[in-house]
């Protein structure tokens, strides 16, 4: 017989944590104190116990390395998935109890499968990775800025910054190569991803950094967690247009970039878009679909190879 779990919501603050369990609601401190607190709690269970959590803007991360340590199970859930659920439960207050219970109930009903934890090599590519892309944008931004401005004292301010901002992007984007270079599993899988024309050192550390199930997935869980899957819109005899939703929006920005180089070098992918335009696809969508068949390609390099008898 199936064992049964007990799931909890956590709707994770700043300054504390809010958990809902069967009933019983606790706010914590969201500091190490708090964390010991909660694990000394749930290991009072006599049954598995699984906890649901939303991302909430790093915050959380504490919290999920002290339930790693613990061998507590532990879910990150999408929030938009989680305020859907609440709508269809009729759930239109919100508060952080009501979170907390609401997070309960969805696992309850959802039974997602416990997030796989990172190694402590690819928490720390994520986070250079994701810095690397705060810097971009900040530098996109004050480049923009720098061109709309006329005193002489404030383009040298500013000037002085940009300069700052692509020393520091420099120095992360050597911190991520010598940290790919130096752990063999992340080397092997950046080597399969650059092997694919239109994929550069760039998109694969984007890659290894923010999907590091890439490999471990099927078609469809692919693209639908780089929110690159299209959804039917159809109701009745109306035939509504497809479209993407949803997903990883880091990939996406990161994964139209690489495809507008396959579209142009790769030879197999550069020939699909030329038939999908030739057909009449406005540029988007044709794009949009070699990003996805790049996608598919890169999940399928990593693929375990098949262990011959």
């Amino acid at each position: 017989m199936k064992q049964s779990v007990v799931y909890i919501g956590i709707d994770v603050a700043k300054a504390h944590l809010d958990v809902a369990w069967a009933g019983t609601f606790r706010r914590l401190p969201n500091e190490r104190s708090g964390h010991a607190a909660l694990v000394r709690w749930i290991k009072q269970s006599a049954m598995p116990v699984q906890l649901i959590c939303e991302a909430s803007g790093g915050y959380e991360q504490a919290l999920l390395e002290s339930l790693e340590k613990s061998e507590v199970k532990v879910t990150l859930v999408q929030a938009v998935r989680v305020r859907q659920y609440a709508r269809a439960a009729g759930i239109l207050a919100k508060t952080d109890r009501i979170d907390a219970k609401v997070l309960a109930a969805f696992g309850s009903a959802m039974q997602p499968q416990p997030t796989s934890p990172l190694s402590a090599e690819q928490k720390r590519l994520r986070q250079y990775e994701a810095q690397r892309r705060h810097l971009g944008r900040i530098l996109v931004a004050e480049e923009n800025r720098l061109a709309q401005l006329s005193c002489s004292e404030l383009r040298t301010l500013s000037g002085s910054l940009i300069s700052k901002i692509k020393n520091q992007i420099k120095t992360l984007d050597r911190r991520i190569g010598e940290l790919i270079a130096q752990d063999q599993t992340l080397c092997v899988k950046a080597q399969k991803l650059t092997a694919i024309s239109g994929v550069g050192a760039r998109t694969a550390a984007l890659l290894l950094a923010q999907m590091p199930e890439l490999g471990q997935l099927n078609r469809r869980q692919a693209a639908a967690l780089a929110g690159l899957a299209p959804f039917n819109h159809d109701s009745g005899s109306i035939r509504g247009k497809r479209a993407i939703f949803g997903g990883r929006r880091a990939l996406r920005s990161g994964l139209y970039m690489a495809a507008l180089s396959a579209a142009r070098f790769n030879p197999i992918l550069s020939r699909f878009y030329q038939r999908l335009r030739a057909k009449g696809k406005p540029h988007k969508l044709a794009l949009t679909a070699v990003m996805r068949k790049l996608l598919l390609a890169l999940n399928h390099s990593l693929k375990p190879e098949p262990i011959l008898a």
